[in-house]
């Protein structure tokens, strides 16, 4: 069991006694005690609004992990997360993917109004707890977009190097040969 688990469960078991000794006993002091409990058990309360998770299943059609693929039919570096605006909830702090969400051979039609961010390395980084979740900071992207010429409610497409997710997971990166180089063995 979690630390944090381990707290909420301690501190709201904590507060259900004394108010059951409060009423057994019919006592204002259990009861004095017991209204400390809900300080107690907040700290210990799940942050759920500084986290979205992408989903694409649940999302139905909503959002989509597409890797790109070069004149070549060959796969590219770039993951695109496609989303429809209003999707990402910009205000949370940080958003979670999975790579094994990642869908091949997608067409998107071309969207002249289409507005990407690029996701850089410092952008990303892995879910304490939860294993192979890569995570996005939102923050820093907002931050970036004071300098451009759209605001985070047009973007709807964050490009990343898969390059830096591999890294980020320690995953071997396979990098396509150059056009007229040959692989050695």
């Amino acid at each position: 069991m979690k630390p944090n688990q381990f707290g909420l469960i301690t501190s709201l078991l904590l507060f259900l006694i004394f108010i059951v000794l409060s009423l057994v006993f019919q006592s204002t002091t259990y009861l004095y005690i017991a209204s400390v409990g809900p300080l107690l058990i907040v700290p210990f309360l799940p942050d759920i609004r500084t986290s979205q998770f992408i989903k694409p299943n649940q999302a139905k059609g909503a959002v989509r992990l597409i890797t790109m693929e070069n004149k070549d039919k060959a796969d590219s570096d770039f993951l695109v997360i496609y989303f429809e605006p209003g999707y990402v909830n910009w205000t949370s702090g940080k958003l979670y993917f999975h790579l094994d969400d990642v869908m091949k051979n997608v067409y998107i039609k071309p969207d002249p109004l289409a507005a990407a961010m690029t996701v850089l390395k410092y952008d990303l980084f892995l879910h304490r707890s939860k294993k192979n979740w890569v995570g996005i900071s939102l923050n820093q992207l907002k931050q970036r977009t004071e300098q451009l010429s759209y605001t985070t409610n047009e973007i709807n497409r964050l490009v990343i190097q898969l390059s830096d997710v591999n890294e980020l997971l320690q995953r071997p990166i396979s990098q396509p040969a150059a056009t007229g180089q040959s692989v050695g063995a």
